[in-house]
Parts: C-alpha cells; sequence; structure tokens
C-alpha cells in the first residue's frame, strides 16, 4: 500500500463529510420500523447514484441494497461493508433539530449514523477506485432489530463471492474517535421461547378444586434459574429470562392456562445447543410433579457473534494507523447484545467493531439515544481504510 494512502483517505472523507451529516439528519428525521424502509432504501439508492454508483441492487432480502464497486487496478478478492438501516418503536426525547418527524419511532440503536458512514465510506472509496484491485460490496441491510434482514439478503446472494466482512456498531460509553474490538465472541446469539403451563380453573376462594398454573409457572421461572446457576460453568456467560407471563382474568378466578416468554442469551454455541432440552427437561419435571401439563417451544434466533482473529487484528492495526494507538480499546468482555451480523460470518470471515459514540451518550435503545455527528468520520475513515488495506492484500 502507497506510503500517501492515508493522506488520500482523509482528503476524501473530509470532502465526503458534509453530504454524509446532511444524510444522517434526514435517515434521523425520517426513521422506518423493521420490514418498513422503503423511503430509507430509496433514499440510499439515491444518494449512491449521486456519488457515482452503477452498480446497484434494490430489494434484496426486502428492502436490502448491494451495490458493488469494482477497482480500478483488476481483479481481486471482494470484500464486504455492512450497515443496518431499520428504526426503533420508540418515541425521541432528544430536541435535536433533526429529531424524529415520524411519532413512536426514531433511531435508538443508531442505525441513521451506520447506514451514513457508510455511504460516506462509498463515496470516499468511489473517488479512490483507481486506487483498488478488487471489489467493494457495500451492503445496506433492513430487519437488523428483528434478526431477520441478514439471513434475507445472504439467502438472496448478498454474501457469494466474498472473501471478508466489516461491520460496526455506535456505542455510546466509549469516547468519540475510538473503536473497541476483541477477537472471539464479541456479541451473544439470542434466541426466543413459549412455555404455556396447562392447569385447571376454580374459584380463588378454592383452590384445592384447582389446578392451578400460576403456581406451577412460578416454579418454572425459578428452576430455570438453576440452568445458569447450577449447570453452567461460571465462567461461562449465560442468560435466561422470563420477560412475560400471562394469566387470569379476574381476581377471583384461578385460571386453566399460564403463558410464559423470554430469551436466552449465550456466548458459546456448544452451550446454546444445549439449552432446549435442559429447559424442556427442568418445565416437564415441575409440570409432571404438580399433575400440570405443558406446551414448550423454542427458536433458534441470531448466532453467536464471532470475530475472526486475523480480521480482528486488521481492525486494530487499521485502528491504530487511522485513529491513533491511544484510541483504539481491547475490550475485555463482549456484550449479550445479539447482532444478526452473525449470520453474514457464518459465509466469510469479518469482525464487527464498537464505534464510541461518546462517554455521556444515553444507553442503546433509550428515548434520548442519538448517533450524532462526530462518529461519522471516524466510522468513514475505518471503512474505507480496511478496505484499501484488505484489498492491497490481494
Amino acid at each position: 500500500m502507497k506510503d500517501n494512502a492515508p493522506v488520500m483517505i482523509q482528503s476524501a472523507v473530509d470532502q465526503a463529510l458534509p453530504a454524509v451529516v446532511a444524510a444522517r439528519h434526514h435517515l434521523h428525521q425520517n426513521p422506518e420500523l423493521s420490514h418498513h424502509e422503503k423511503n430509507t432504501a430509496a433514499f440510499v439508492a439515491e444518494q449512491l447514484r449521486a456519488i457515482g454508483m452503477d452498480d446497484i441492487r434494490t430489494d434484496v432480502g426486502g428492502h436490502g441494497i448491494v451495490a458493488t464497486l469494482k477497482g480500478g487496478q483488476g481483479s481481486g478478492k471482494t470484500l464486504a461493508l455492512r450497515a443496518d438501516m431499520d428504526a426503533l418503536p420508540i418515541q425521541e426525547e432528544n430536541l435535536a433539530p433533526y429529531r424524529s418527524c415520524v411519532p413512536g419511532v426514531m433511531h435508538a440503536c443508531g442505525h441513521d449514523g451506520h447506514t451514513a458512514t457508510l455511504l460516506g465510506a462509498a463515496a470516499a472509496l468511489k473517488s479512490l477506485q483507481h486506487q483498488l484491485k478488487g471489489e467493494v460490496r457495500f451492503l445496506f441491510q433492513p430487519a437488523e432489530e428483528v434478526a431477520e434482514g441478514a439471513r434475507a439478503m445472504c439467502k438472496e446472494g448478498a454474501m457469494e463471492g466474498i472473501d471478508a466482512i466489516f461491520a460496526l456498531h455506535g456505542w455510546p460509553g466509549l469516547p468519540a474517535g475510538s473503536i473497541g474490538c476483541r477477537p472471539g465472541p464479541m456479541m451473544a446469539s439470542a434466541d426466543t421461547f413459549d412455555i404455556a403451563v396447562l392447569g385447571r380453573n376454580a374459584h380463588a376462594a378454592m383452590p384445592h378444586k384447582s389446578l392451578d398454573p400460576i403456581v406451577c409457572a412460578a416454579h418454572i421461572i425459578t428452576a430455570l434459574q438453576t440452568l445458569v446457576s447450577r449447570e453452567t460453568n461460571p465462567i461461562d456467560s449465560v442468560v435466561v429470562s422470563v420477560t412475560r407471563l400471562d394469566a387470569g382474568t379476574a381476581y377471583n378466578i384461578i385460571p386453566a392456562k399460564a403463558e410464559l416468554k423470554g430469551t436466552v442469551r449465550c456466548l458459546i454455541p456448544e452451550i446454546r445447543q444445549a439449552m432446549p432440552e435442559k429447559m424442556e427437561r427442568v418445565t416437564a419435571g415441575i409440570c409432571s410433579a404438580l399433575d400440570a401439563k405443558y406446551e414448550f417451544h423454542y427458536r433458534f434466533g441470531t448466532p453467536v457473534t464471532i470475530n475472526d482473529h486475523a480480521m480482528t487484528e486488521m481492525v486494530t492495526q487499521v485502528g491504530r494507523e487511522v485513529l491513533g494507538e491511544h484510541n483504539v480499546i481491547a475490550l475485555e468482555a463482549p456484550s449479550l447484545g445479539a447482532e444478526d451480523f452473525a449470520v453474514y460470518l457464518g459465509h466469510a470471515p469479518g469482525a464487527m467493531f464498537r464505534l464510541g459514540v461518546g462517554e455521556e451518550k444515553p444507553p442503546l435503545h433509550t428515548p434520548g439515544y442519538d448517533f450524532g455527528d462526530e462518529p461519522l468520520q471516524s466510522g468513514m475513515r475505518m471503512f474505507t481504510r480496511l478496505a484499501m488495506h484488505f484489498l492491497a492484500q490481494t
């Protein structure tokens, strides 16, 4: 790679930045929920055409967009860069002039920033096209918040021929201008379960005539936690959370049915695979002891996001170069949040890194969160340099 590459990258990023800031403001003002990103996708496609990108596929896996940039130095490897586009059903409480114009919907996870950053990287790389050998594929993904967009895009060929892939996630708590990364498990798997406990109705004053599903459900909720505290190595993180309990219609009626819903988070694929059998064993045992029947359903959702060691080292190396060594943070632990970026990692090696958006920012998925403009430049520089660095190795 040429020694003047950092200067060229910075110049390209600086030139693209004003339009990227404006794009983020537009996206933040006009958020769309998962599977409804029609206008967002149209805006992204319009922006890509404006920078001269001519190989653009729309409606990939729903409202997804795949744009390909062919380098001017001939054929080589193909690198993918991914951003997500959907918003969340939260009423925004920020007072910024670009705050959401859609009641009850906002970019509380920063996907406006992710999308704008990738648009900026596409513009920068387009201006440096003559320096590239190989191809860069830009993936603008819908439906990340419901963990369905990545699979849908992959099913329609978004990852065909890809040699490696990178993504970022804006992260409050990290200083703006910094990144955080780690090899191996980066984010957890996310699965869901439904348990229906089937008992027998009775008057609340005559509990002996009932088969109380609420009491049975309470025992199940408590016992499920022993799968974490007594059947899992304390070093291995597992979370079993019952997040919903539905039962009953009145103060004086013991119902015939209680329903439990919840999520399971794991960092080790083998432990994840074992959880359904363990959970049903506990459920069946308690229901048998209390003479109740049950229905058990477990759905595997997003896999564990496992960063490739070599790709993580590349992120670290590039981060030190473009942001400074003090701005590259080696993360001690993964997050038990989930990301369907993991699906892409089943097709090619890659890494997701955290992009600092500010130490004092409100948490993700809250009414006060805002990705902000300051992190855009750092994200663009990371994506652009990663693309040039990876393709230069071919």
